[in-house]
């Protein structure tokens, strides 16, 4: 199933759309600005948060807890340290590990070495634009949102390189 997450230029803190193959939006992504453990949230079109996620401070290589609307956390996020993207990914009982591509355009998620997930970044767009190609339709939610927090992390490390 395929899905397509567009981030929204010219606001003060991280908007991003997600919508189905019909170009339907089905979620948005929101960031907390001046936040200093970068949150981000996941909601419906009515505007409920499916997931959440908090960036641990103080470490030298990114790691991002998720969290559903009770505050369970349901996945970590851990950056690894390499010159291609590469991540770990705790959800539940689940061992997931990401790699992309050299200059992080393109990743696959996988699962017992099974791809459950990929994601293109498009080269020519305002603002980030993804297609994301889900096989596991079961979590769903989860690989959207993982896609966003991986684009956070990658524009988080970018930015600190330019400083």
């Amino acid at each position: 199933m395929k899905f397509y997450i567009k981030q929204k230029v010219f606001t003060l803190k991280d908007q991003f759309s997600i919508m189905d193959e019909s170009g339907n939006p089905i979620y948005n992504v929101q960031g907390k600005m001046f936040s200093f453990s970068n949150k981000l949230q996941l909601q419906n079109p009515n505007g409920s948060v499916v997931l959440h996620a908090k960036k641990q401070v103080f470490r030298f290589l990114p790691k991002y807890f998720l969290y559903d609307p009770h505050d369970e956390e349901v996945a970590t996020i851990e950056r690894k340290f390499g010159l291609r993207p590469k991540f770990e990914i705790q959800a539940g009982v689940d061992n997931l590990r990401v790699e992309g591509s050299f200059f992080a355009h393109s990743f696959q998620i996988y699962k017992d070495d099974l791809i459950v997930a990929s994601i293109q970044k498009k080269l020519i767009s305002w603002g980030d634009s993804y297609e994301i190609d889900i096989n596991d339709i079961n979590n769903t939610e989860l690989y959207l949102f993982i896609v966003i927090v991986l684009d956070q992390i990658i524009h988080e490390q970018q930015r600190r390189r330019h400083n």
